[in-house]
């Protein structure tokens, strides 16, 4: 019997003749950060995003954080926002400025020379990042709470020694209606507020490949309907090639303690590829008589 088969598997990819790796490094981006509006600090994105830029005067927040979060965070507010009409205290004239989220990180030494992924979960509404000075990403691509960005920071990481990540946020305007921008929205009784959630709204996190990675997996399950005696698993994901030449790569995949799959993968230089396993060419893919678990 097979229980949540579906639940419990792990990838991974090595280059062949190279070093085998079950698992990437993953360093969430959550405490420590400093915030600050522009408003208040005009200092550039260039400058800001520098080791040695001063940030005494900023707020400490962990993220994921609106800007009214961070600034209630830091008790900013002699009264509380949640009473009566103390809401419309809120009213900032900062509030209509890009605001400054800086955090400084650095990696442990066995990520040396790997390949270096930013990955944005949700930002509100758009942002600019910049990377120890260097302008990673534009607020023409990283635009929309809702969406999964990963930027390649490789050429720009630090590998001994600390790193800054500036990310200059800009808030939603006009949230859902015509011209605006498609952001976070509530029903049409609920009041706004001042700042429209603008911030980071979900993780951060870095992530580091061996020069080809693996993202997006996917275990989907069918059944010969109406009998439910065996279960036919299809294995999916993304296979990255993060360099610049050919690689053969081996995708590799465990579900449970018994159950595994490979497929040798040719990627060109900076391509992307779906792989696949299907039932119908890995028999060891079909589970007789599963735990099936139903809602």
């Amino acid at each position: 019997m097979k229980s949540f088969f579906f639940l419990f598997m792990i990838m991974s990819a090595r280059q062949l003749l190279g070093q085998s790796r079950s698992e990437n490094f993953q360093l969430i981006l959550h405490d420590d950060w400093r915030m600050q509006s522009s408003f208040t600090d005009s200092a550039t994105g260039a400058q800001v995003s520098q080791k040695n830029f001063p940030v005494n005067n900023w707020y400490k927040i962990t993220v994921p954080s609106t800007i009214i979060a961070g600034l209630l965070a830091n008790n900013e507010y002699n009264f509380d926002p949640f009473y009566g009409k103390n809401f419309e205290k809120l009213a900032d004239k900062r509030l209509d400025h890009p605001w400054w989220f800086r955090k400084e990180f650095s990696l442990p030494a066995s990520e040396k020379n790997k390949n270096v992924i930013l990955k944005l979960h949700g930002i509100n509404y758009k942002a600019n990042v910049w990377m120890n000075g260097i302008l990673i990403a534009d607020s023409s691509h990283i635009k929309g709470p809702f969406r999964m960005i990963e930027l390649d920071i490789t050429r720009h990481i630090n590998y001994t020694g600390a790193n800054v990540l500036a990310i200059e946020i800009l808030r939603p305007f006009n949230p859902n209606k015509r011209d605006g921008d498609l952001a976070i929205d509530y029903a049409d009784w609920i009041h706004y507020p001042p700042d429209y959630n603008g911030g980071i709204v979900n993780n951060l996190e870095i992530k580091t490949y061996d020069q080809v990675g693996i993202r997006y997996p996917l275990v989907t399950t069918k059944f010969d309907l109406p009998y439910l005696d065996v279960a036919h698993l299809q294995v999916d994901a993304e296979l990255i090639n993060y360099t610049d030449k050919e690689k053969d790569a081996v995708v590799k995949g465990k579900i449970n303690d018994d159950i595994q799959f490979q497929q040798k993968i040719h990627l060109l230089p900076n391509e992307k590829k779906e792989v696949s396993f299907r039932s119908a060419d890995y028999p060891q893919l079909n589970i007789k008589k599963p735990q099936i678990w139903w809602p």
